[in-house]
């Protein structure tokens, strides 16, 4: 017979309120759950976090709760906008710096932090 084992879920590193919002995701995305996202200054419109932007989407203030498809035109969805989460568990984008990381939500509600 085999045997279970229990492993805990790392993904709420701490003690603050985890919350969702609605947002606005813009169309023709494909994102997985877990990633960092920053609103469109222009449009308001949420896209995936780009550090090297200049239009609002480089500061990340909101996280995909699970994986979206707006492929079929933009949609409002629920969004993380609060709470204390795993680094090493948000899907980072490909190239994304150490420093990049430490200061991706700054100034917002979400907050990293490794398990301990």
């Amino acid at each position: 017979m085999a045997q279970e084992h229990y492993i805990p879920d790392t993904w709420k590193t701490g003690s603050d309120a985890y919350s969702t919002t609605e947002c606005r995701m813009a169309a023709g995305l494909t994102l997985p759950g877990r990633t960092p996202l920053g609103q469109n200054a222009t449009t308001g419109e949420f896209h995936a976090w780009d550090p090297a932007a200049s239009d609002g989407t480089e500061v990340a203030t909101r996280m995909t709760i699970r994986e979206i498809d707006t492929t079929a035109g933009a949609a409002n969805l629920q969004m993380v906008k609060s709470g204390t989460y795993n680094p090493d568990l948000v899907n980072w984008p490909v190239g994304t710096t150490d420093a990049q990381k430490l200061c991706c939500f700054v100034g917002s509600a979400i907050s990293l932090q490794t398990p301990g």
